[in-house]
């Protein structure tokens, strides 16, 4: 198995050549929760991850995105232990 070279650049640096890593792009799924954190309280994501954990229509793609946008949320926050603690602080 070859080993994967991450890609580089040469720049100039201090009148010097060398050689720099070209940092790869975030994943979108890593923007998502980034924005997620910036933009909503801990309990906010909990409680909307609390009210779209049971949501069910009759289409059953429309199904695997949302319960795939929940598992974003708890993600968002460390995971379900944390979410059903911040949902309890909410009586929810």
């Amino acid at each position: 198995m070859t080993e994967r070279r991450p890609k580089t650049y040469e720049a100039t640096i201090r009148g010097r050549k060398a050689r720099v890593t070209v940092p790869e792009d975030p994943k979108p799924q890593d923007l998502l929760i980034d924005t997620l954190r910036e933009s909503l309280s801990p309990h906010a994501v909990a409680a909307i991850a609390c009210y779209l954990q049971p949501a069910r229509t009759n289409d059953p793609n429309v199904d695997r995105e949302v319960q795939w946008f929940v598992e974003r949320l708890a993600e968002t926050l460390g995971g379900w232990d944390r979410q059903n603690r911040l949902a309890e602080e909410l009586a929810l």
